[in-house]
């Protein structure tokens, strides 16, 4: 069972200068669930949950876990490097140990939502994240994968557009978007490339977005073709 650790997260307004934006301040975290499709699940989840734990990778971060998914918060820089770390080693370790059968992972990445409860959308002085640099795991997924700036107030009904289809070209020319499906862009690659890729657009996007979301459903070893 993952550790639950409880940190105080401050309140009030995020104005200011990037330096007083933190990762806590600003509610940079992810939601994600689980899904070995075999009969000893309960064992794969628990011990991936262990595996990245006795691997480090819990390390900065705060792991709270209810009976739909876990909720992982960032509390130090670099965020997006931590978090992206945690999932992809998760995800690897659960394929690891139901012998590369077939896993499904559902992530959701948030910025920009103080306390992840109620939003201060009032934020200037956004800071800029270095990419996310996780070594390969060795394990190839494919991911539909969606973007939602939440834009508020624009005078251009399709401004949020624009760095959506910004996010997708950058995605193809590294190489991992390798396809359009309804409401979503296929991503294929190693799991820490995927999973990549979709949060260096989140935080790219959060540099200029105050709040914004992305999701991905992550899938290792599925027996369905692709485009089936």
């Amino acid at each position: 069972m993952t550790t639950t650790t409880h940190v105080t997260r401050p309140t009030g307004s995020l104005t200011g200068t990037p330096d007083d934006a933190t990762p806590a301040r600003l509610g940079i975290g992810a939601r994600f669930s689980l899904h070995p499709h075999t009969g000893d699940f309960v064992d794969v989840i628990f011990g991936a949950l262990a595996d990245a734990a006795d691997a480090g990778l819990t390390d900065g971060l705060v792991l709270e876990t209810d009976d739909v998914s876990t909720y992982v918060g960032a509390v130090d820089a670099p965020a997006e490097q931590r978090i992206v770390g945690y999932l992809a080693g998760v995800l690897a370790a659960a394929s690891r140990r139901t012998g590369g059968g077939h896993v499904v992972a559902h992530v959701l990445l948030s910025r920009g939502c103080p306390g992840e409860v109620t939003c201060d959308l009032t934020v200037t002085g956004l800071p800029a994240a270095a990419p996310v640099e996780i070594a390969p795991t060795g394990v190839a997924a494919t991911a539909q994968w969606s973007l939602y700036p939440l834009l508020d107030g624009g005078s251009d009904a399709g401004s949020h557009m624009a760095p959506i289809e910004a996010a997708i070209e950058r995605a193809r020319a590294r190489g991992t978007a390798t396809g359009s499906v309804h409401y979503a862009t296929r991503l294929t690659g190693d799991i820490a490339e995927v999973l990549a890729t979709a949060a260096d657009a989140w935080a790219e996007v959060g540099a200029h977005v105050p709040h914004v979301v992305t999701h991905l459903t992550v899938s290792v070893g599925s027996p369905s073709p692709a485009g089936a």
